[in-house]
């Protein structure tokens, strides 16, 4: 009881260090635990979501622009000799189109037909709201685009060419749990609206009376899908004009980006959760062995006067338990707070239909193991240390009682200011293990802050390179894409020429295109705009040749195909023959690199493109500039409805969709900042404390020759700045390895279609600079009143 009673007073007496190095074990063990569940509970989810809507795993889909009569595509599934193998088949007609919400929303539109009963395959679940019943003309509004623009969840809304359209609850399919665009835009909820429907009322809504585009269907074996999907294909060519070709769920981009980002992104969470842990470990260690290192002295007179060891450590390894156990505590609280902030992020980005996160028990044991090993370790040493030598060893006081001391002093160091100025070099030059460590726990916890804020340095910077590229000759073009590939002298065309607020039109073509390797595997997918490259106002800009003699690829694609300009490349595309429109391979030279960091972007002179996909004279796409004193804005609305024309996108709402698609990981963002900068305050403040407690006989005989309290404070400041210095540098450098290492290995496969250069923004380095300084400069200013209330003649005696 007598050591108990004389280690509570100890804990007591150090209570506030206890505390603040409780938090900093929490921050670490409760970031590891929160970002260790994310990979389970997605796992968990995605399975789930998958298997409630039933995704397809074929599906057979007709050339933009091709439709065929109701009933032949399943036709062509009953036809192959294992159709019996085949679970299920649901044919759909999908187009896009335009959709407005009142006056202020116009945006690009897709309209699925199908079946929307429980037992479709690809099935469309309401996640608020009601189907509708077959023949209602009613639709299901997609959750994520109805949730951005703060719709409700049942209302009205008007579909270029049609009718006021009501939809009786806002839901999702499987292709919609991430969004993606043609252009290349993710996350695009904001300006792409997916209406569900009943495939008789599609039909009827937009004019494609008992016509189909394609047919998803489920396989019983899941062994044998390779087999059926080529016996598709051989059954398939028995309907020539409709450019049909089979794919399977890898071609789904929902469904690879989803399951492929479980990996990479917990890679990336863990990264960042061994960083925190390391730092936090380091920093907790070093402290607690601080403090149980300033009780050496009265061990050592313990052992003196005969006091056995083993009792003898009883009082500094009480601190390092009552460490642990409130680290654990506040561990485990912390961990639950970052999992549920993780689980919130999940559900505002992704519109599940049913979310898994089921309590893991093993990142929280593993970090429970951790927040109490790291005290009691920290604990420990020293105390071995101290009854492990002689008793006068043990009694030394002052800056005898470092260990690992330098032979460095700073006594020979001679510089134009006084010795006091001299002071905070000589602290560090004494013992330089615990300003390195000190400085290795903040700038570890800076380098993840400058990985994190640098990730999105990067995306902005690849974000401004392609609002620059796209956006040359004017921000108010606009893109349209017109229902089919039609002659340049339609009349369609001719009334969107003569619409007011339109000025000059640049007709193009817009195809798909695969490049294919020597093995015929497809290997980078290709979205190829073709323009009159002499006359357009917008032509792509590429290093290496004029751009009417071949392709002009990004560099990008030009990398992950390891080819330069002037090389020949396969691609697989559709053409137009006389049996119709059909997928060939040709093979086609690059010209020029362009810098616009989407890979997909392709781009040909169209008398290139005439000869290539076997069509002149002809456009499917219009680059609209508008007419002097009308905006982008106005000619989206002057243009809605215009017959011949499915979805109209002014080119510098691609940057603004990818603002807002990188917007919603700023919570992310700001959970990993504010635990680092936490931490970075934490450990700064708490190794200020045990500095002054260390030192506490130098600074009352520096109070005792007559200096002021400020003069002493502004040493620790000093001495605080040098260490805040080191901790920048550390963190920065490390920062920008970490982001070298998260671009190139982790972004590189999961983010395949973009091109992220690294890049650290001055904001994010003064946010570093002022992290480190901060942290460590200003943590002195916290224990002026400690020095204040010092007691000077118990503190300078030497004998108790």
């Amino acid at each position: 009881m007598f050591w108990l009673r004389w280690s509570w007073r100890d804990l007591r007496h150090h209570w506030i260090a206890l505390v603040v190095i409780s938090l900093v074990i929490a921050i670490g063990t409760g970031v590891y635990a929160g970002l260790s569940n994310t990979s389970t509970w997605r796992l968990l989810s995605y399975d789930s979501s998958y298997a409630t809507t039933r995704l397809h795993d074929l599906r057979i889909a007709a050339a933009p622009g091709a439709f065929v009569e109701t009933g032949r595509l399943r036709a062509v599934v009953d036809s192959i000799p294992s159709a019996d193998a085949v679970e299920q088949a649901t044919e759909r007609l999908v187009v896009a189109s335009q959709l407005a919400v009142g006056d202020e929303i116009l945006v690009t539109a897709r309209i699925i037909g199908g079946t929307l009963d429980a037992t479709a395959v690809d099935r469309v679940v309401a996640l608020d709201g009601d189907v509708p019943v077959p023949d209602s003309g009613a639709a299901v509004l997609e959750t994520k685009f109805a949730e951005y623009h703060d719709l409700p969840t049942s209302g009205e809304v008007t579909v270029a060419g049609a009718e006021t359209v009501p939809y009786t609850g806002l839901g999702v399919g499987p292709e919609e749990f991430f969004i993606t665009t043609p252009e290349g835009t993710v996350m695009a909820e904001a300006d792409l609206a997916t209406l569900y429907l009943h495939l008789d009322d599609a039909q009827r809504i937009t004019g494609h009376a008992d016509l189909v585009n394609e047919v998803v269907l489920t396989v019983g074996d899941d062994s044998g899908i390779g087999a059926i999907a080529d016996e598709l294909r051989a059954a398939a060519a028995a309907l020539p004009d409709a450019g049909l070709t089979v794919t399977d769920v890898s071609d789904v981009d929902a469904h690879r980006i989803l399951y492929e980002d479980i990996d990479n992104d917990q890679q990336f969470f863990t990264m960042f959760a061994v960083l925190v842990l390391a730092a936090a470990a380091l920093a907790s260690f070093t402290l607690v062995n601080r403090i149980v290192a300033a009780q050496r002295r009265e061990i050592g007179i313990g052992m003196a006067i005969g006091v056995g060891r083993r009792h003898l450590a009883i009082r500094p390894l009480a601190i390092g338990t009552a460490i642990a156990v409130l680290g654990v505590i506040a561990g485990l609280g912390a961990g639950w707070l970052m999992a549920r902030a993780m689980q919130g992020l999940l559900e505002d980005v992704l519109p599940l239909p049913d979310y898994r996160t089921p309590f893991q028990i093993g990142p929280f044991a593993r970090a429970a193991a951790l927040g109490v090993a790291i005290p009691m370790a920290a604990s420990a040493w020293p105390v071995w240390r101290a009854v492990s030598v002689e008793p006068i060893e043990a009694i030394r006081v002052g800056h005898l009682t470092i260990r690992g001391r330098s032979r460095l002093t700073g006594r020979h160091l001679r510089l134009p200011v006084s010795s006091i100025a001299m002071v905070p070099v000589r602290q560090i030059l004494r013992a330089p293990w615990r300003a390195g460590i000190t400085a290795t726990g903040v700038g570890i916890a800076i380098a993840a802050l400058v990985s994190v804020f640098g990730m999105l340095d990067s995306f902005t910077a690849a974000i401004d390179v392609a609002d620059a590229d796209i956006t040359r000759g004017g921000r108010d073009r606009v893109i349209v894409q017109l229902t089919e590939t039609m002659p340049l002298g339609d009349p369609r065309i001719t009334a969107i020429d003569a619409v007011p607020a339109v000025g000059t039109i640049d007709p193009g073509l817009r195809l798909p295109a695969t490049v294919v390797g020597d093995d015929g595997a497809p290997t980078v997918d290709l979205l190829i705009d073709a323009y009159d490259v002499d006359s357009a106002v917008w032509t792509p800009v590429g290093d290496g040749g004029a751009a009417t003699d071949g392709l002009v690829i990004s560099r990008k694609a030009a990398d992950d195909l390891d080819v330069a300009v002037g090389d020949r490349i396969a691609l697989r595309h559709p053409a137009l023959t006389a049996d119709g429109v059909t997928v060939v391979e040709s093979t086609v030279a690059v010209i020029a690199l362009h810098d616009n960091p989407v890979r997909a972007l392709a781009y040909l002179d169209d008398s290139v493109a005439a000869g290539l996909f076997g069509a002149s004279g002809v456009t499917n796409l219009l680059s609209v500039m508008p007419a002097p004193g009308a905006t982008g804005d106005q000619v989206e609305r002057a243009l809605f409805g215009a017959d011949g024309l499915t979805s109209t996108f002014p080119v510098a709402r691609m940057s603004e969709a990818v603002d807002e698609a990188l917007s919603t990981f700023t919570g992310f963002l700001l959970i990993i900042a504010g635990a680092v900068v936490g931490l970075a305050g934490l450990i700064a403040v708490n190794a200020s404390r045990i500095a002054v407690e260390e030192r506490r006989r130098e600074h009352a005989t520096m109070r005792a020759f007559g200096l002021p309290v400020r003069t002493i404070v502004m040493t620790l400041i000093a001495e605080g700045a040098i260490i805040g210095v080191a901790a920048t540098g550390i963190g920065l450098g490390l920062g920008a390895l970490l982001l070298d290492w998260l671009l190139g290995s982790l972004a590189d496969r999961t983010l395949q279609e973009f091109s992220i250069t690294r890049r650290i923004a001055m904001s994010t380095v003064g946010l570093a600079m002022s992290t480190g300084l901060a942290a460590v400069t200003l943590a002195p200013l916290l224990l002026i009143a400690r020095l204040r209330r010092m007691d000077l003649p118990s503190t300078l005696r030497v004998m108790e």
